[in-house]
């Protein structure tokens, strides 16, 4: 007789067990016990790829090729588990989407939606299984003219990849923002229309609740209504953000291109455990009125030890500046000039739980150029690590907006305010020194180490902070190998490796926080380089003795190297230095499948090219 012990089974499997008979007489016998459960086993087990496609797609498919996508990126959503990955067809964008739209008044409800376009609420991978959504291939492209094009919240083990995100500045003109600058609705019971459709009655004007003075000027001296006890909303549409995350772990923002939004390219917040990599960020937060960033990293949390909890590395991060001043409803005052539009801005990262937890913040191999106000600063905050940055003409407000008026504000390289325990080492910082911007600074802060870095005016007597000890710092031109005279050509392509003469090679600390490979994956050696670029004498060897040409040029899908002893990187520019391609070359060539016809600078082995895509 068979033990009772034998028998004993939960509920659970009591279940399985009588699912499995139920689909054993379903499939009429089509397949033995063992077959059927061997298919449970397999499809629990499974990652599973699903495709949405919102122009060929459609939600009563099965979502698990690219002939039978789902049409809703919810859809997909509703579906993924741990290890799952969800892949994005073609163009993507929110339902009430409108590129052709025209301002006309400000109750229009376009202007006041509010949607997202991919919402990613309450997804959640696990260890060695995160969800990941990405871009199928290089012709996805993600637009919204809503809240947020790509809006995460309450996710943790989940990765975001690959995306062309777009955003609609070069479809909103600049007189639509000034249109729309003070425009804002009250959200209580006296509101008429909705949230999202508000009625001509409910639109008020921020410059016209000045206190004793209706001319609509708004003045440094002016004293405004104290709306701040009030729920307020504005318009969304001059303020979509790219891609905002909110209360989540474990998160991966890898290798997304971000551009064109009005308000903030990427931002994170009261989230832990966030790599942001690989990433390109540029015009971004132009047309917004809550003074912006490109790149905001805010009110982090803490971790249970003394790793990273925030990484922020080897992303491009250029051309982020604000057309607009800006003003908040909590304040009784603004300022008519425009004072934001940094390139990498860490806010308020000194809560209660971050000062007394544990944990840092890594900013490294970052290339921020011709931002708005400041390349990369912090400003309260916490254990913050600057290392090997390459920051250059941070100052696109003053230097370009405010060419001909009178200059504020000094913080224009890489700094910090009002902070505690950070480290600012190995970075590359070249700021216009017109006005006496500092390359360097710090204010109001403690326990700041500032070492082995290079600085440079662009044109003239660089000013220093005095609130800063740098220790061995080198005040010479780094030497590009791609930049114009004086740095002051906003629109000229930029190419960051270090020429064989510059003075940053060999030069930076080698503290063990110092990063082992550089904003173009190639390996630092044993006396690391100043700034994001290494430089790679091998490459400059083969350069010295051997003629390097690529071939064929004009070329349609792929070029040849020759004279390559082996594979090394490479990237490929537009004509405006943005960055299209980058990657490692296979067996000495570079496919250009991805590229459409036009001219492009390759850069490989420390030089440029011209190509011709047909």
């Amino acid at each position: 007789m068979i033990r009772k012990k034998h028998f004993i089974i939960n509920k659970y499997l009591l279940f399985l067990w009588n699912y499995i008979k139920y689909l054993k007489m379903t499939l009429k016998k089509l397949f033995s016990y063992s077959s059927v459960f061997l298919l449970f086993q397999i499809t629990c087990l499974a990652q599973q790829t699903y495709y949405v496609d919102q122009q060929n797609g459609n939600d009563s498919y099965d979502g698990l090729s690219t002939t039978t996508a789902f049409q809703h990126f919810t859809t997909a959503v509703n579906l993924v588990q741990p290890g799952d990955t969800i892949a994005v067809i073609g163009t993507y964008h929110n339902p009430s989407y409108n590129p052709s739209y025209t301002y006309n008044a400000p109750d229009d409800a376009h202007l006041w939606h509010s949607e997202n376009t991919l919402y990613i609420y309450n997804v959640h991978g696990q260890p060695n299984a995160e969800i990941t959504i990405k871009a199928y291939d290089s012709n996805t492209k993600i637009l919204g003219d809503g809240n947020t094009i790509i809006r995460i919240s309450n996710c943790s083990y989940l990765r975001v990849e690959g995306f062309n995100v777009e955003g609609e500045v070069e479809r909103i003109p600049l007189s639509t923002s000034l249109a729309l600058q003070f425009v804002y609705i009250i959200l209580d019971n006296n509101l008429t229309g909705t949230p999202t459709q508000p009625a001509s009655s409910d639109i008020h004007f921020r410059n016209l609740d000045e206190v004793n003075d209706n001319d609509g000027i708004v003045e440094e001296t002016d004293v405004f209504t104290d709306i701040s006890n009030l729920t307020i909303k504005r318009p969304s549409y001059i303020d979509t953000k790219g891609l905002y995350a909110t209360y989540s772990d474990h998160l991966t923002i890898i290798n997304n291109t971000i551009h064109h939004t009005p308000g903030c390219g990427l931002r994170a917040a009261y989230s832990k455990f966030v790599n942001i990599s690989g990433n390109e960020v540029y015009h971004c937060s132009n047309r917004s009125y809550a003074g912006t960033h490109a790149l905001v990293v805010t009110k982090t949390k803490p971790i249970n030890n003394n790793g990273n909890s925030i990484v922020i590395e080897k992303n491009l991060v250029h051309h982020n500046y604000n057309e607009m001043f800006s003003w908040s409803p909590k304040k009784t005052f603004i300022n008519p000039r425009i004072d934001e539009g940094k390139g990498i801005s860490l806010q308020r990262n000194n809560e209660s739980d971050w000062i007394n937890g544990q944990g840092r913040i890594l900013v490294a191999n970052n290339i921020c150029y011709w931002n708005g106000y400041s390349g990369i600063h912090s400003n309260n905050g916490y254990r913050i690590d600057f290392i090997n940055n390459t920051c250059l003409m941070n100052s696109y407000t003053n230097t370009i907006t405010y060419a001909n008026d009178a200059q504020f504000g000094q913080n224009i390289g890489i700094s910090t305010q009002r902070g505690n325990d950070i480290r600012i080492i190995n970075n590359i910082s070249v700021v216009d020194t017109d006005w006496n911007g500092f390359a360097i600074s710090s204010s109001n802060s403690t326990n700041v180490q500032v070492s082995d870095n290079l600085i440079f005016g662009a044109n003239g007597t660089l000013a220093h902070d005095p609130d800063v000890n740098d220790v061995n710092t080198t005040e010479q031109n780094p030497l590009f190998v791609n930049a114009p005279f004086t740095y002051q050509n906003e629109t000229a392509v930029y190419d960051f490796h270090l020429q064989n003469n510059s003075p940053a090679i060999d030069q930076g600390d080698t503290a063990s926080y110092v990063p082992a490979d550089d904003y173009y994956n190639n390996q630092r050696d044993n006396n690391p380089d100043i700034g994001a670029a290494e430089f790679m004498t091998s490459g400059i060897d083969i350069q010295q003795t051997l003629e390097t040409t690529i071939y064929p040029n004009p070329a349609t899908a792929m070029i040849s190297i020759n004279n390559l002893q082996q594979d090394t990187s490479y990237s490929i520019f537009d004509v405006s230095g943005k960055i299209l391609q980058k990657g490692q070359t296979q067996n000495g060539r570079i496919l250009l499948t991805n590229l459409s016809s036009g001219v492009y600078i390759v850069h490989i082995f420390q030089q440029n090219f011209k190509l011709i895509k047909l």
